[in-house]
């Protein structure tokens, strides 16, 4: 159970999905009742919403006024936020409208569930975050935090990118493929999942490193402990470039002398579980 009282919620939609348009009314008319504010981004102003009574505010405003987040989309639509919600300590509720929606809650025929947000019976499920740090000639030149994963990828399709793998400074492993995946738990049934790596229970909260293509039969995923500090370097044969990424964001190019360092974030997500649906079965549900 929370103890938290909700008033106000920030409604984050995809429009670029249909569902979306379809959902958001009926969201918003769940959530309507006395005392309750409503807010929506400030750039769907101009479109043509079926609703009524609400604010539009700038994201970065609303995730700091906002109670909860409400976001209608998928995984994707999910992840675009974290980082922003997780800076606020603001807790997301998803609702999806997308395809696997594996983060998200609840589905549009389940839009009653959310009375449970105005007494009390849900729970917060506290998701660990990543933070990577590039620090080229010993300034850091980027920095993110992701909830997914961090990506190492080669921006040439016909080039071998080579990557070294350190755990506090000691090396691990180096190997020559397509690049190469750090996920959390919550990444683990993601790109990781895909390019074979573990399934990884939330509540365990380690680090996956997995190779991505690897040109080497003896290159296999490795799970760490969460205090440990992930040194990755990486080149491209021929000189082409090599891009990082955090939970699927815009790529930074990567140089071959650049050290790229991966820990635990000191940011969380929360998300919001009205169900009660236990980890495994949420697992056998969608894959």
């Amino acid at each position: 159970m929370a103890e938290t009282e909700m008033k106000r919620f920030f409604i984050y939609p995809n429009m670029r999905k249909e569902g979306a348009y379809a959902v958001l009314p009926q969201v918003c008319d769940r959530l309507r009742r006395d005392g309750v504010r409503l807010m929506l981004p400030m750039q769907l102003r101009s479109a043509a919403l079926d609703v009524t009574d609400v604010d539009y505010m700038e994201t970065g405003a609303a995730v700091q006024f906002a109670d909860l987040a409400v976001v209608l989309g998928g995984d994707g639509t999910m992840l675009r936020l974290a980082r922003a919600a997780a800076q606020q300590e603001l807790p997301m509720l998803g609702i999806n409208v997308g395809h696997v929606g594996f983060m998200t809650e609840l589905e549009p025929g389940e839009l009653g569930e959310m009375e449970k947000l105005f007494s009390g019976q849900y729970s917060i499920d506290s998701r660990m975050m990543l933070h990577v740090a590039v620090y080229r000639q010993g300034r850091v030149v980027y920095e993110n935090d992701a909830l997914n994963d961090i990506v190492l990828a080669k921006g040439t399709a016909f080039r071998v990118v080579c990557v070294c793998i350190s755990a506090d400074d000691e090396e691990v492993t180096q190997f020559n493929g397509d690049g190469l995946i750090v996920a959390t738990p919550t990444g683990s049934t993601a790109y990781g999942l895909s390019a074979g790596g573990p399934v990884i229970e939330p509540s365990a909260e380690n680090l996956a490193v997995i190779p991505i293509c690897a040109h080497a039969l003896a290159a296999k995923a490795f799970v760490f402990a969460p205090e440990r500090r992930i040194t990755l370097s990486a080149a491209c044969e021929g000189g082409s470039e090599v891009f990082l990424s955090a939970d699927g964001g815009q790529g930074f190019a990567i140089r071959p002398d650049d050290r790229v360092e991966i820990t635990r974030s000191s940011l969380r997500t929360r998300l919001v579980r009205l169900k009660g649906i236990s980890f495994y079965k949420i697992l056998q549900k969608k894959l």
